[in-house]
């Protein structure tokens, strides 16, 4: 007679039963990253029309385009080596990967090496098989920890804001972290002191009246000081939705940014269906930015979408003959079109670049037209 196996509640509610209250951040990890039913790490996550949520790779072939390009100017920048390293973390389905590596040519192709950093092995199966025309281009590794130092670029795409965050509240006076209990009724939040840990992150936040939200992410601190140490001379891009620290704290915020999707339905209540919707919350570009000006880096842009595309796309927007586009330039303009959109995709995402070891006065295009009063962002 076979046991049923617990269910992903069921998991954390047992941990809560031997712990107490979790961390919002311990529970986040569980129901993405649990390796039998987080949503993540299971294969439950769906992206595009019949998935959860849409993301720039959706749009089409335009966006891995824009990037190719983008790391064309990189491997240029330093100099046009003969081992140039892209990395990939968070590449999902590999379907961005695909149409990067479907684009490049001549000697930068020759070049390029690709590395992706995936610890669940399921969607390592699925980027091999959606991958397999580029097998002496591309290996995989389980973890920045087992990456071999590398020259080139490290990138992520919407990677940050999936990463856990504790839950912080204000009593007026100060701080206090909402955990996950175990209720009758289910899970939900309890307030309770902060923990020695968190005491130090909620230092530099501002004075905000009692009950206002915000979120905490150490994790990616630790992320970046990782991938610093691994990347030898280059280039770390994030691409993400997030802001920078006095928008993302702005008074009138006061409900944090934590968010779920599921079948492209947007809710704000991360403790139900556990392990069966993407649970989001905006990336604070300035703790990046401070983290990496501590770690020796120097942060050499911060832009959004429309603007890094136009930039890192100039010369494929160009046109010598003045001769309308044919059907398949017309489609690459048409996503390249929503992909640029002010009131959708390009304004949503934003670009933070970081560079390790490269002579200040370099410049990427995708940075080329960045607001001038990007350095908000420094502290």
């Amino acid at each position: 007679m076979s046991v049923r196996s617990p269910s992903l509640s069921e998991k954390i509610g047992h941990e809560i039963e031997r712990k107490g209250p979790l961390s919002f951040a311990r529970f986040m990890e569980m129901a993405l990253y649990e390796p039998e039913a987080g949503y993540y790490a299971s294969g439950a996550a769906r992206v595009g029309r019949g998935g959860d949520f849409y993301t720039s790779v959706s749009v089409g072939q335009a966006f891995g385009k824009a990037l190719g390009a983008h790391f064309e100017n990189v491997w240029e920048a330093l100099g046009q080596p003969t081992d140039f390293t892209i990395v990939e973390q968070g590449a999902n389905d590999a379907s961005l990967a695909y149409d990067v590596l479907s684009q490049v040519s001549g000697a930068f192709a020759t070049a390029l090496s690709y590395r992706i950093i995936e610890p669940v092995p399921a969607l390592r199966l699925i980027q091999e098989e959606r991958l397999k025309d580029f097998s002496k281009q591309v290996a995989w590794v389980a973890s920045i920890e087992s990456l071999p130092p590398f020259q080139g670029l490290h990138f992520s795409n919407e990677l940050i804001d999936a990463l856990p965050v504790h839950i912080l509240r204000s009593t007026g006076e100060g701080w206090e972290e909402m955990k996950v209990a175990l209720t009758a009724d289910g899970f939900a939040f309890e307030a309770v002191p902060l923990e020695e840990a968190l005491q130090k992150e909620a230092s530099v936040l501002p004075n905000r009246p009692a009950g206002y939200l915000c979120e905490v992410r150490p994790q990616a601190r630790e992320w970046l000081r990782n991938v610093a140490e691994k990347l030898t001379k280059g280039w770390i891009l994030v691409i993400d939705y997030g802001r920078a620290r006095e928008d993302l704290l702005a008074p009138h915020r006061n409900e944090g940014s934590v968010t779920c999707y599921q079948k492209h339905q947007r809710d704000s209540n991360p403790l139900s269906d556990v392990g069966s919707k993407d649970i989001t919350a905006d990336v604070n570009f300035s703790d990046l930015a401070e983290e990496g000006l501590a770690l020796g880096l120097e942060v050499d842009g911060f832009t959004d979408q429309h603007h890094f595309l136009v930039g890192a796309m100039e010369k494929l927007l160009r046109s010598d003959d003045g001769a309308p586009p044919d059907k398949m330039q017309a489609r690459f303009l048409s996503q390249l079109k929503s992909l640029l959109h002010p009131e959708t995709m390009g304004t949503q995402f934003r670009y933070l670049s970081l560079r390790k070891n490269i002579a200040a006065d370099t410049c990427l295009n995708g940075f080329r037209f960045q607001r001038p009063d990007w350095r908000r962002i420094l502290p």
